[in-house]
Protein backbone atom coordinates (compact mmCIF):
# COMPACT_ATOMS: atom_id res chain seq x y z
CA UNK A 1 0.00 0.00 0.00
CA UNK A 2 1.96 2.80 -1.06
CA UNK A 3 1.67 5.78 2.06
CA UNK A 4 3.16 8.46 0.15
CA UNK A 5 5.67 9.35 -2.81
CA UNK A 6 8.60 6.59 -2.07
CA UNK A 7 6.97 4.97 1.44
CA UNK A 8 4.83 1.78 1.59
CA UNK A 9 3.15 0.18 4.13
CA UNK A 10 3.14 -4.11 3.93
CA UNK A 11 0.81 -5.07 6.88
CA UNK A 12 1.27 -8.09 8.41
CA UNK A 13 1.33 -9.19 12.29
CA UNK A 14 2.87 -6.00 12.89
CA UNK A 15 3.39 -3.19 10.15
CA UNK A 16 6.53 -2.86 8.15
CA UNK A 17 7.09 0.79 6.52
CA UNK A 18 9.48 1.07 2.96
CA UNK A 19 10.75 4.01 2.70
CA UNK A 20 12.83 4.28 -0.87
CA UNK A 21 14.79 7.92 -0.62
CA UNK A 22 17.15 8.81 0.42
CA UNK A 23 18.43 5.18 0.67
CA UNK A 24 15.96 1.77 0.86
CA UNK A 25 15.16 1.82 4.30
CA UNK A 26 12.76 -0.65 6.13
CA UNK A 27 11.13 0.42 9.44
CA UNK A 28 10.18 -2.72 11.73
CA UNK A 29 10.03 -6.12 10.12
CA UNK A 30 6.94 -7.93 11.21
CA UNK A 31 7.26 -11.38 12.73
CA UNK A 32 9.23 -14.39 11.55
CA UNK A 33 5.74 -16.30 10.85
CA UNK A 34 5.03 -13.68 7.90
CA UNK A 35 7.91 -13.78 6.52
CA UNK A 36 7.51 -14.94 2.85
CA UNK A 37 5.00 -12.85 2.36
CA UNK A 38 6.89 -9.98 4.03
CA UNK A 39 9.27 -10.76 1.52
CA UNK A 40 7.39 -11.37 -1.16
CA UNK A 41 5.29 -7.69 -0.59
CA UNK A 42 8.45 -5.91 -0.51
CA UNK A 43 10.22 -7.84 -3.74
CA UNK A 44 7.41 -6.42 -5.45
CA UNK A 45 8.73 -3.02 -4.64
CA UNK A 46 12.88 -3.30 -4.77
CA UNK A 47 15.04 -6.73 -4.18
CA UNK A 48 15.64 -7.09 -0.96
CA UNK A 49 19.24 -7.10 -1.46
CA UNK A 50 19.13 -3.35 -2.01
CA UNK A 51 17.34 -2.75 1.30
CA UNK A 52 20.60 -0.37 3.08
CA UNK A 53 18.95 0.20 6.57
CA UNK A 54 16.73 -1.48 9.26
CA UNK A 55 15.75 0.31 11.62
CA UNK A 56 13.67 -1.19 14.75
CA UNK A 57 10.75 1.10 17.02
CA UNK A 58 11.70 -1.81 19.30
CA UNK A 59 12.65 -5.42 19.45
CA UNK A 60 9.82 -7.85 20.18
CA UNK A 61 9.21 -10.73 18.03
CA UNK A 62 6.85 -8.89 15.76
CA UNK A 63 9.02 -6.06 14.83
CA UNK A 64 12.53 -7.76 14.51
CA UNK A 65 11.34 -11.22 13.62
CA UNK A 66 12.50 -10.48 10.16
CA UNK A 67 16.21 -9.01 10.26
CA UNK A 68 17.64 -12.25 8.42
CA UNK A 69 15.87 -11.57 5.54
CA UNK A 70 17.71 -8.46 4.79
CA UNK A 71 21.69 -9.79 3.95
CA UNK A 72 22.74 -6.08 2.64
CA UNK A 73 21.30 -4.21 5.34
CA UNK A 74 22.84 -2.56 8.77
CA UNK A 75 20.19 -2.32 11.82
CA UNK A 76 19.26 -0.30 14.44
CA UNK A 77 17.97 0.16 17.61
CA UNK A 78 17.75 2.23 20.64
CA UNK A 79 20.89 1.70 23.12
CA UNK A 80 18.87 1.14 26.22
CA UNK A 81 17.08 -1.60 23.99
CA UNK A 82 20.18 -3.05 22.49
CA UNK A 83 21.47 -3.95 26.24
CA UNK A 84 17.85 -4.83 27.62
CA UNK A 85 17.97 -7.15 24.78
CA UNK A 86 21.36 -8.87 25.31
CA UNK A 87 20.79 -9.01 28.92
CA UNK A 88 17.28 -10.40 28.81
CA UNK A 89 16.20 -11.52 24.98
CA UNK A 90 13.19 -14.02 26.58
CA UNK A 91 11.35 -10.57 27.25
CA UNK A 92 11.29 -9.69 23.59
CA UNK A 93 10.79 -13.45 21.88
CA UNK A 94 7.91 -15.50 23.15
CA UNK A 95 8.78 -17.99 20.86
CA UNK A 96 11.94 -19.73 19.09
CA UNK A 97 13.62 -17.77 16.72
CA UNK A 98 16.63 -18.58 14.38
CA UNK A 99 20.00 -18.48 15.30
CA UNK A 100 20.64 -15.97 12.41
CA UNK A 101 18.26 -13.37 14.14
CA UNK A 102 19.57 -13.73 17.57
CA UNK A 103 22.86 -13.07 16.17
CA UNK A 104 22.05 -10.18 14.21
CA UNK A 105 19.96 -8.54 17.31
CA UNK A 106 22.78 -9.62 19.29
CA UNK A 107 26.18 -8.48 17.50
CA UNK A 108 25.10 -6.32 14.49
CA UNK A 109 22.84 -3.67 16.00
CA UNK A 110 23.97 -0.14 15.69
CA UNK A 111 22.54 2.26 18.30
CA UNK A 112 20.32 5.04 16.77
CA UNK A 113 21.70 8.80 17.05
CA UNK A 114 19.26 11.66 17.19
CA UNK A 115 18.53 11.38 13.47
CA UNK A 116 19.16 9.05 10.97
CA UNK A 117 18.01 9.29 6.84
CA UNK A 118 16.45 12.21 7.73
CA UNK A 119 14.30 10.96 10.32
CA UNK A 120 14.58 12.40 13.91
CA UNK A 121 14.27 9.62 16.27
CA UNK A 122 12.20 10.09 19.47
CA UNK A 123 12.71 8.05 22.32
CA UNK A 124 9.01 7.30 23.80
CA UNK A 125 9.66 4.60 26.60
CA UNK A 126 6.68 2.68 27.69
CA UNK A 127 5.73 -0.52 25.91
CA UNK A 128 9.81 -1.39 26.35
CA UNK A 129 12.21 0.67 28.03
CA UNK A 130 13.80 1.78 24.27
CA UNK A 131 10.63 2.47 22.07
CA UNK A 132 11.36 4.82 19.64
CA UNK A 133 9.18 6.79 17.11
CA UNK A 134 10.96 8.28 13.80
CA UNK A 135 9.56 11.48 12.69
CA UNK A 136 9.56 12.12 8.88
CA UNK A 137 9.35 15.79 8.62
CA UNK A 138 9.47 16.38 5.37
CA UNK A 139 7.06 13.79 4.63
CA UNK A 140 4.97 14.90 7.64
CA UNK A 141 4.85 11.17 8.90
CA UNK A 142 5.10 9.68 12.31
CA UNK A 143 6.33 5.88 12.57
CA UNK A 144 5.28 5.47 15.94
CA UNK A 145 5.27 1.57 16.42
CA UNK A 146 3.86 -0.01 19.37
CA UNK A 147 3.15 3.27 21.73
CA UNK A 148 0.75 4.40 20.07
CA UNK A 149 -2.32 3.40 17.40
CA UNK A 150 -4.93 4.88 15.33
CA UNK A 151 -7.31 3.58 18.58
CA UNK A 152 -5.04 3.30 21.37
CA UNK A 153 -1.94 2.52 22.94
CA UNK A 154 0.75 -0.60 23.49
CA UNK A 155 0.70 -2.85 25.76
CA UNK A 156 2.69 -1.99 29.34
CA UNK A 157 2.64 -5.59 30.75
CA UNK A 158 5.55 -7.09 29.95
CA UNK A 159 8.59 -7.35 31.92
CA UNK A 160 10.81 -5.29 29.85
CA UNK A 161 7.92 -2.58 30.08
CA UNK A 162 8.14 0.52 31.59
CA UNK A 163 3.67 1.70 32.84
CA UNK A 164 5.09 4.36 34.46
CA UNK A 165 6.26 6.06 31.68
CA UNK A 166 4.13 5.31 28.96
CA UNK A 167 1.70 8.29 29.33
CA UNK A 168 4.27 10.93 29.05
CA UNK A 169 5.47 8.85 25.50
CA UNK A 170 2.09 8.74 24.14
CA UNK A 171 1.41 12.88 24.89
CA UNK A 172 4.20 13.58 23.39
CA UNK A 173 3.51 11.94 20.38
CA UNK A 174 0.17 12.90 20.57
CA UNK A 175 1.47 16.49 20.25
CA UNK A 176 4.03 15.77 17.59
CA UNK A 177 0.74 14.60 15.28
CA UNK A 178 -1.31 17.62 16.53
CA UNK A 179 1.10 20.44 16.04
CA UNK A 180 3.18 19.08 12.85
CA UNK A 181 -0.26 17.44 11.02
CA UNK A 182 1.32 14.62 10.60
CA UNK A 183 0.13 11.27 9.08
CA UNK A 184 0.27 8.49 12.29
CA UNK A 185 2.11 5.18 10.87
CA UNK A 186 1.66 2.88 13.92
CA UNK A 187 2.97 -0.30 14.43
CA UNK A 188 -0.76 -2.18 14.09
CA UNK A 189 -3.86 -1.47 13.17
CA UNK A 190 -5.94 -1.31 15.92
Amino acid sequence: MKICEDVYKIPGDSNVYLILRPEPTLIDTSDSADSVYIKSEIEKIIPVEKIKNVMLTHLHYDHAGNVELFPNAKFYADEKEIENYKNSSKDFFFHDISVKTDEILREKLIPLNDEIIGLKVIECPGHTRGSVAFLDEKRKLLFSGDTIFTNGIGRTDFDNSLPEEMRTSVEKLVKEVREGKLTLLSGHDY
